[in-house]
């Protein structure tokens, strides 16, 4: 059986076109991230914390090397996750397109720690303000 989207050759442009959302949720279609306020203590995983710990500096960090800092090819569900503790808007996404080893269209994502992500780290943390 073959499905639409195994034909990748005839159904790439739809592909590409489709997968931009990938970066983002759906607030309608979503549950509400449960964001960790100010005095509350961040629990992350220790994949959540060397993926955080790239994010930091600034900068867009690849998903390949989320996925090598994490230890796993799971970096956009880490990153998902660390948006439920953070907010949505904590972590910046961006596809960028580019044609892989094999000589075909795509969109690897890139990823970013925001200002209001650092502020909510600084506040968590109880750092003060710089």
């Amino acid at each position: 059986m073959k499905g639409p989207h195994m034909d990748t050759k005839k159904n790439a442009p739809a592909m590409l076109k489709n997968t931009a959302s990938a970066c983002t949720s759906d607030p309608t279609t979503s549950r509400a991230p449960i964001v960790a306020e100010p005095g509350d203590s961040l629990k992350l995983s220790p994949r959540q914390a060397r993926v955080l710990a790239v994010l930091r500096p600034g900068g867009w960090v690849s998903r390949e090397q989320i996925d090598r800092e994490a230890g796993s090819s799971n970096g956009p569900d880490v990153i998902a996750r660390l948006r439920v503790k953070l907010g949505h808007d904590a972590i910046d996404c961006e596809r960028q397109p580019a044609i892989d080893r094999d000589g075909k269209p795509c969109l690897p994502g890139a990823y970013r720690l925001t200002d209001a992500g650092r502020e909510r780290l600084r506040q968590l943390e109880g750092r003060p303000a710089a």
